[in-house]
Formats: structure tokens, sequence, C-alpha cells
């Protein structure tokens, strides 16, 4: 025979009504959901930061994966004055011909983060040898995310007759142009969300010809 519940459980809420059930008795035919809320609460907490730390996680890949080099240009130059105590056609071991002129360079950063370079050197070689006749300093700082910064650069140039006789026609000596290369190298750190740092390298390399006739730049390439 199956058991079944007293009769005088059968309706708690009139017996509560009349005082004829106890609070104990009464909790044990409606037990408490506060369990059920505590669990619940906790499932969609737990969701939630799993969700947010995925979320952080898809956009630190996604930042990551998409970093650009940072660029250096060699945008323009121009003579900045004439060599008037000596002519380059006459030049000797003790009477160099030497010449300024003002190079614009760029340097633009398009990633999300900074980019913070060293102070490096910028070269100007002759012809397509390895003898450097001028250079300038390039003073280290910070790119901020998506920067472009632009500075001139003063390039003091020596040439002198061991240096202009080496290169064959028409980076001589007998020559109104002369071919010149610039080179850059800057060494940096790019800094992603103050978490993530990389190294980075860059360099630059421009052909540039000095015309003495007109006194011009001409053919400037990168």
């Amino acid at each position: 025979m199956s058991e079944t519940m007293p009769k005088s459980l059968w309706n708690p809420a009139g017996r509560y009504a009349n005082n004829s059930i106890t609070t104990e008795e009464l909790i044990a035919v409606f037990p408490s959901r506060k369990k059920d809320k505590k669990s619940s609460k906790c499932l969609v907490y737990t969701l939630a930061i799993f969700v947010a730390i995925l979320f952080v996680c898809l956009i630190f890949a996604f930042v990551t994966f998409r970093l650009g080099d940072p660029k250096i240009e060699f945008k323009s130059a121009r003579l900045m004055q004439k060599s008037s105590s000596t002519n380059y056609r006459n030049v000797s071991s003790t009477s160099p011909f030497n010449v300024t002129i003002i190079a614009r360079v760029s340097l633009t950063n398009p990633n999300l983060g900074s980019f913070h370079y060293g102070t490096s050197t910028v070269s100007v070689l002759y012809g397509t040898s390895s003898v450097r006749v001028g250079a300038s300093k390039l003073k280290g700082a910070t790119l901020e995310a998506k920067e472009t910064k632009e500075m001139d650069l003063t390039i003091h140039m020596r040439f002198g007759k061991k240096v202009l006789v080496k290169e064959d026609a028409p980076n001589n000596i007998h020559s109104d142009m002369f071919k010149l290369r610039s080179y850059a190298k800057l060494s940096g750190t790019l800094h992603v969300l103050n978490m993530l740092k990389k190294r980075k390298t860059i360099q630059m390399s421009c052909i540039l010809n000095l015309n003495f006739t007109s006194f011009s730049t001409q053919h400037f390439q990168c």
C-alpha cells in the first residue's frame, strides 16, 4: 500500500492560519529558494567574467597582429648656402669643397600604441660608395599613436679631392652633378595597451643629386 501524506499536512496554509502548524513544519513543506538563487547568480557572474576576458583577449590579439612598422622618410632637401671660398672643380686635400643642405625628415607611427625611439644618425654618402661626406643627429623622442612628425635637419657636407676622384663619371670632379645617397637606421620600442612591448628597427635609403650649376637638388627618390 502506497504511503500518503498525513491529513494533518494536506492543508498546511489553513493549519498555519489556525495556528495549528509550526514554522518548522511549514518550511519543510515549502523549502527555501535562496540556494537556487545564489547558484544562478554565481553562474551569471562567471559567464560575464568569461565573456569580458574573452573580449579583452580578442582586442589584444587584433591589435597585436595588426602592428605596422613605423616609417622614416626623407621628404625633401635644399641647398642652404653656396661655397664661395672654394670652387668644387679646384678642390685639394687642404682646400675641400663644403656645402650645406636642409633635409626634411618625416616620422610616422601607424599603430595604436606609442613608439619610443633612440638617437640616430642620418648619413649622406657619396655616389655608390660607402664614403660618408656628411651627417646629422636625429634626437630620440616618442611618437604617439597615429602621429606623424616632420623635422628639418641641417647636414654639413665636405667633399675632398680624394672623395671626388674615387667615383667614375658622372660622379666625379669634372661633373656638375653629384650623386648622393642618404641613409638612416632607427631603433625603438613599440608600446601597445601598456602591456605589450615590441622592438622595431626601421631604415631609410634615398638618392639625391646635387646640381652645382644651378645649385639645386634634383632627381630626389626614396
